[in-house]
């Protein structure tokens, strides 16, 4: 009998470990935006380029001072605004 049918390691319900979340504010800001659009969201993207309409950036800017607990200036959601501009503002 080997070693690891007598231990019985089965049985310990070993789940491999999940990667560890990034929870920086530029991350999380992305799975934000992500909720908007079916576009990558990338740093370097706009939000304009990355689809978010004018009504769309209300309600991200909502869920963004929910999220991050920081209210932002209407200007901070410009159409040209990139993700790591708005990342570095929240933060």
């Amino acid at each position: 009998m080997e070693l690891s049918q007598r231990l019985d390691l089965g049985s310990l319900n070993l789940a491999p470990e999940e990667p560890a979340k990034d929870t920086s504010v530029l991350a999380r800001l992305a799975e934000l935006i992500g909720r908007f659009t079916d576009e990558e969201v990338t740093p370097e993207a706009t939000l304009d380029g990355l689809g978010v309409s004018s009504l769309d950036r209300i309600e991200l800017a909502v869920r963004a001072e929910e999220e991050f607990g920081a209210r932002a200036e209407e200007s901070a959601y410009a159409p040209e605004t990139t993700v790591a501009e708005l990342a570095e503002w929240l933060a």
